[in-house]
């Protein structure tokens, strides 16, 4: 081989950017186990009351912020506190009722809001979503609520809903 193209190999080897580190697969938010799905990327928590954070491009190029919120109980206010919350952030309060699921591990509640979401996405811009979509779940287990949260245009945050419910319902020891 070539002495200058075997030296300028090396440099460029030993100049590119080094491999990112792996991304842990399974973690945990208080006493419950989520494993990230392989599409979903970590990202550092952008809000104090967030203990993890999980991002992802959609399809559309939308991209996407799953967050997670730990509270002893009592701490993080009541089931319904939470659903009235989530509901007080349209414009025109949706219609959708509340489902509830028990598992080995605890119990979920989930609510799907679609509509307009008042002041937009937390961290973006401060006007009204039109055609959003919340997910959100609250999860209760050993005296501690964790909280799921992914909101967006509806379109995207639709693109995501399978794995958000399966992300939830593994947690709490309900088989898919």
């Amino acid at each position: 081989m070539n002495p200058l193209l075997l030296l300028l190999a090396t440099i460029a080897i030993s100049h590119s950017s080094p491999s990112a580190p792996p991304q842990p697969v399974a973690f945990r938010v208080g006493p419950l186990r989520f494993d990230r799905p392989e599409s979903w990327h970590w990202a550092p928590p952008s809000g104090s009351f967030r203990t993890a954070q999980l991002e992802k491009k959609a399809p559309d190029g939308t991209l996407l912020t799953l967050t997670f919120s730990r509270f002893s109980s009592g701490n993080g206010g009541s089931v319904q506190a939470n659903l009235d919350r989530w509901i007080g952030q349209f414009t025109t309060p949706p219609l959708s009722d509340p489902e509830t699921k028990k598992g080995t591990e605890g119990s979920v509640t989930f609510l799907r809001l679609e509509g307009t979401l008042r002041g937009g996405i937390p961290g973006g811009p401060k006007k009204d979503l039109p055609h959003a979509l919340l997910l959100g779940a609250i999860l209760e287990a050993d005296g501690e609520q964790i909280i799921m949260k992914l909101a967006g245009p509806a379109p995207a945050v639709a693109t995501a809903e399978k794995e958000f419910l399966r992300l939830a319902e593994t947690a709490i020891g309900l088989t898919p």
